[in-house]
């Protein structure tokens, strides 16, 4: 007797019962494979036998039963291609989101789970993609419908600040350091932007990534600049005076010596041009020693305007000479800043003239100066519309001795850090080749408390 004669054989309830079980079984393996084939297979195999008994019950012709038991298998098998076919179309719709990162859906699921803060937006400014850590970031609730970059309001230097100034083709940021407070605890982020190009051609939007980082990491860039000017403040210290006597004494004998010629000599022309040499080695070794001795500022309330109106009267005349603009945006009524003048006046006066060396052929210099409530700090900005630091160039410019004009000498820009250093500001620089460069001083207010008190 074959396995279905003797199905057919039991009784009617005893056969529902099998036809129940082969339910269950089938629906079983279907929630341990997750494979729909599986059980329409067994759910056939299970219907199959069961339109058997019947057929034999009812006494119906074995024809009639062979034509429905090929018909439900020919239905089943249709199902499954159906079912197949769909599935692929839906996985080639996946491909398609995947290899256009800018529309979307854009892959939700993936970004959700990325260890960064990823935003990515088109040229409209319309945020297409935003996972849940860059909404903590940004502080964009997940209930927030669609969000456009350019019809909110954010602070300089956020991410989103970023991410808009790379969409309006000013500037991509590599490596920009961010902090952030979030459950009562400082956060360190590292943050790039991109632009999205899309077969070669004009950019289609921008992406800004976020990396966490600990502290330690966020401030080994600013300890290693530090350690570099420790290095080379070594150095400076150990030979400075060694120099600076001998050239005392050699100044002092052009000078005697000069008496002895007539004030029409040409003689007097060549020994004006050694006293301006030496008083260049001077200077060279006054900037060493500034970046050996960690000195303290003389620290006194200053009128920051001011101080700006004095550096861009001495830069006036070069600037003129070489058709450069200067714009002045800031005014008097900025508050009162607590720092040491003379060091500040240095900075300033060099970055002005490197914005003006950077225009060989005439532009435009803007010194802006506001206050930022946010960080309780002036934020004082020299932005001029000359050729911009190649991209290989920006992490050495703040580096001793790097200077790419024959007669610099690569102190000016690491002596103005140091000095802005000094008095707990920062120092940074955005800039984009071919267009023009922006350096930005930030100092703070908090002194003026200390100032006031003592």
């Amino acid at each position: 007797m074959s396995y279905l004669q003797y199905i057919t054989n039991l009784p009617y309830f005893i056969q529902l019962s099998l036809y129940a079980f082969g339910e269950i079984l089938a629906k079983k393996v279907l929630s341990l494979t997750n494979q729909l084939w599986v059980f329409v297979f067994i759910s056939v195999i299970a219907v199959l036998g069961f339109t058997r008994w019947l057929s034999e019950a009812l006494g119906l012709h074995v024809l009639v039963s062979y034509c429905f038991d090929i018909l439900l298998t020919a239905g089943a098998f249709m199902f499954l291609y159906r079912r197949a076919r769909a599935d692929r179309i839906k996985l080639q719709d996946q491909i398609k989101a995947l290899r256009e990162p800018n529309k979307q859906p854009v892959c939700n699921g993936f970004i959700e789970d990325l260890p960064v803060a990823l935003i990515i937006a088109d040229n409209n400014g319309q945020i297409t993609a935003i996972n849940h850590l860059a909404r903590e970031i940004c502080g964009i609730s997940q209930e927030e419908g669609p969000i456009n970059i350019f019809h909110l309001s954010y602070d300089a230097d956020t991410p989103l600040h970023f991410l808009s100034q790379t969409l309006q083709g000013k500037q991509v940021y590599h490596e920009q350091h961010y902090t952030c407070q979030r459950e009562d605890d400082l956060k360190y982020y590292i943050l790039s932007t991109a632009e999205i190009l899309k077969n070669g051609e004009k950019p289609s939007g921008a992406m800004l990534i976020a990396l966490p980082v600990s502290e330690q990491s966020f401030l080994s860039r600013h300890l290693s600049q530090r350690g570099k000017l420790a290095m080379i403040g070594e150095l400076a210290a150990g030979t400075a005076h060694e120099i600076r006597n001998p050239l005392t004494s050699v100044r002092g004998l052009i000078q005697i010596l000069s008496r002895r010629f007539a004030d029409d000599d040409p003689t007097r022309e060549y020994i004006s041009v050694m006293l301006t040499e030496i008083d260049q080695i001077n200077n060279i070794i006054k900037e060493l020693l500034l970046l050996a001795r960690r000195t303290t500022p003389n620290l006194s309330f200053a009128s920051l305007p001011s101080v700006l109106d004095h550096v861009l009267l001495l830069v006036e005349a070069e600037a003129t000479r070489r058709g450069i603009k200067v714009d002045k945006q800031y005014n008097h009524e900025l508050p009162l800043i607590v720092l040491d003048e003379d060091q500040i006046k240095q900075v300033f006066w060099h970055l002005a003239t490197n914005a003006i060396h950077a225009m060989p052929c005439g532009g435009k210099l803007t010194v802006a100066a506001r206050y930022v409530d946010a960080e309780h700090a002036i934020e004082i900005t020299f932005t001029d519309t000359g050729t911009g630091i190649p991209k290989e160039h920006m992490a050495q410019i703040f580096h001793p001795f790097f200077t790419t004009r024959p007669e610099g000498t690569g102190l000016g820009l690491p002596v103005s850090y140091q000095i802005v250093d000094n008095h707990g500001g920062k120092l940074s620089v955005k800039s984009v080749p071919g267009k023009g460069s922006s350096f930005i001083v930030k100092l703070p207010l908090v002194n003026c408390e200390k100032t006031k008190a003592s």
